[in-house]
């Protein structure tokens, strides 16, 4: 589909009432994008997040998916992880998913054609002719890139720790001050 403006029939013999005025006619709703990259950045939830991950739950709660598909605006992203509209399992233990294959920010997936096109280029890739090898090497894939996330979460949580002492270092600092203030407004206070 072109995002071309649209333009009158070239064909000058049509009946004007033959063909609505483009301003009548039913446009497309823009499609609403759940992936994590359209997703503000919340520290509370990377950091919620950040813990499972390194610190997964010994034996994590099994969910039970609903029936009833759930209505997540993407404006209330991301879903904080202890939600109770997260029912579907995901491969990392402890993180459910709003929607059966959904982001682990909360919504539906990606599109099952968009899956299917990924699983395609993927088997293409990786010279994988059947079910079976397609399942070994995602499994392969998963704990390669769930290890890449692990090592990028060890990195956020030693800043995060840097952060929190930077933190206690400025509140000291904080106090300090305002106990100097005091004692100086007494000191001019004592002169007058």
């Amino acid at each position: 589909m072109s995002n071309q403006p649209l333009t009158p029939s070239s064909n000058s013999n049509s009946n004007e009432n033959s063909n609505p005025s483009p301003d009548l006619q039913p446009q497309s709703q823009p499609s609403v994008d759940f992936s994590p990259a359209t997703v503000p950045y919340n520290e509370a939830f990377e950091n919620e997040l950040m813990n499972l991950i390194l610190h997964p739950p010994d034996n994590p709660p099994k969910p039970t998916p609903s029936s009833e598909t759930p209505m997540v605006p993407a404006s209330q992203l991301p879903i904080p992880l202890s939600s109770n509209l997260r029912t579907h399992p995901s491969p990392i233990p402890g993180l459910n998913l709003t929607h059966e294959n959904g982001y682990h920010t909360g919504g539906p997936g990606p599109s099952p054609q968009t899956i299917e096109a990924y699983a395609q280029k993927f088997m293409e890739e990786h010279n994988i002719q059947d079910t079976a090898e397609l399942q070994s090497a995602v499994q392969e894939a998963m704990a390669r890139q769930l290890e890449i996330a692990k090592d990028r979460m060890r990195a956020r949580e030693k800043i995060v720790q840097k952060n929190s002492e930077i933190d206690e270092q400025l509140e000291k600092l904080r106090l300090q001050r305002e106990a100097e203030v005091r004692v100086l407004e007494k000191a001019k206070g004592g002169k007058r």
